[in-house]
């Protein structure tokens, strides 16, 4: 049957009424017990927001242990990954990062370093930023659970909870300097999606690296006006990905000639990238890159057929790749792989993607938008 055919019509009518009913179905339904923000008294936040003016005020050096899922599928298959990392905090100056075993002497937080990572201040979203923090306490209740021990140290333990009462994340705060010395972001089932840890900190200046990579913030901050004006241009630069994912940041640069932006959505606890520019990925470069590990198409939580999946890359980070209505879209994401997989099946889909591409297209035939 041709897509002129008359005798199409009634069952795109038919389509267009079940979606129709879907959707109304959709709104009135109530949502899932942890797909609400969490009530209740934030006593925590206090704990967090001393550890932040600790950050900004304190120089130390360290070691930092990332751990979190480096593809597997699913549970049973699931491949965790450590890095560990030389780090020097200078107020002012920022973060000094670099991984041992790659000309960083072993794990001695002290001494010359070389080929490091510079995070200027202000250049990233860090995990006690204001906007984070600000999200954080809108999404959970975040709470003191009072004295604990972390690595034989003293710490302040904080958790924050969803609305049904499972832990989204922890963060330990160091009784004696007040650094936050480990943080651990959790999945809806309880495993552990990313984690944080602090060791060997030693208070002071540390060696500056002699040679650095990384500088200034990555392009200009866009201001409100600035960011109506792009979606004027038909550009994807929404408020809220989700329910608990706002944006927090976004800035735009040129390559050459050609845009792009870079927006930044968090819970408070993740933080998701999404980067758009104008054009079509040239066929040289796949949908989706891969980098030879499975993420959430496989068994993580799914991100729909029609994006090919998201895939694992760093530790506990998430990618995917592909193109929408004239632009190209790329997705990272530190968090986990519930939330990643939510973040990008709120973006445009991908052309051609399945189902409700050819409902639009055949309602676009009668002459519905």
């Amino acid at each position: 049957m041709s897509a002129e055919d008359s005798s199409s019509r009634p069952s795109l009518a038919l389509v267009a009424l079940a979606a129709l009913c879907l959707l109304c179905l959709t709104a009135g339904s109530h949502p899932d017990s942890s797909d609400v923000p969490a009530e209740g008294r934030d006593d925590g936040m206090q704990v967090l927001r001393r550890a932040s003016l600790t950050e900004d005020e304190l120089s130390y050096t360290a070691v930092r242990t990332v751990s979190g899922p480096a593809g597997g599928t699913g549970t049973a298959g699931r491949t965790d990954r450590e890095i560990r990392l030389r780090v020097v905090s200078r107020p002012g100056q920022g973060i000094a990062l670099a991984r041992l075993g790659e000309g960083v002497d072993g794990g001695d937080a002290g001494g010359e370093f070389d080929g490091a990572f510079v995070v200027r201040d202000s250049s990233e979203l860090d995990a006690l930023d204001g906007r984070l923090l600000r999200m954080l306490e809108d999404t959970y209740r975040v709470t003191d659970a009072g004295p604990a021990e972390l690595d034989g140290r003293a710490v302040r333990l904080v958790e924050a909870d969803r609305s049904d009462g499972s832990v989204a994340g922890r963060f330990w705060v160091d009784a004696d300097t007040g650094l936050l010395v480990g943080r651990t972001v959790y999945e809806e089932s309880g495993e552990v999606a990313l984690s944080s840890r602090l060791t060997d900190v030693r208070v002071g200046e540390g060696d500056w690296p002699v040679e650095a990579h990384g500088g200034e913030p990555w392009g200009d901050v866009l201001t409100p006006d600035e960011r109506d004006a792009l979606r004027d241009g038909d550009w994807c630069l929404p408020e809220d990905l989700t329910w608990n994912l706002r944006l927090v940041d976004a800035r735009s640069t040129y390559l050459g000639e050609h845009r792009v932006v870079h927006a930044i959505y968090s819970d408070g606890l993740s933080q998701v990238s999404v980067f758009a520019q104008r054009g079509k990925l040239g066929t040289e470069h796949p949908s989706t890159h891969r980098d030879g590990h499975t993420g959430t198409g496989a068994g993580g939580g799914g991100a729909t057929t029609r994006h090919g999946g998201i895939f694992g890359g760093d530790v506990g980070q998430y990618q995917s790749v592909w193109q929408s209505e004239g632009f190209v879209f790329a997705v990272l994401a530190d968090a986990p792989a519930g939330l990643a997989s939510s973040a990008v099946i709120a973006l445009p889909g991908p052309e051609s993607s399945g189902f409700w591409a050819r409902v639009r297209r055949g309602l676009s035939r009668w002459g519905v938008p």
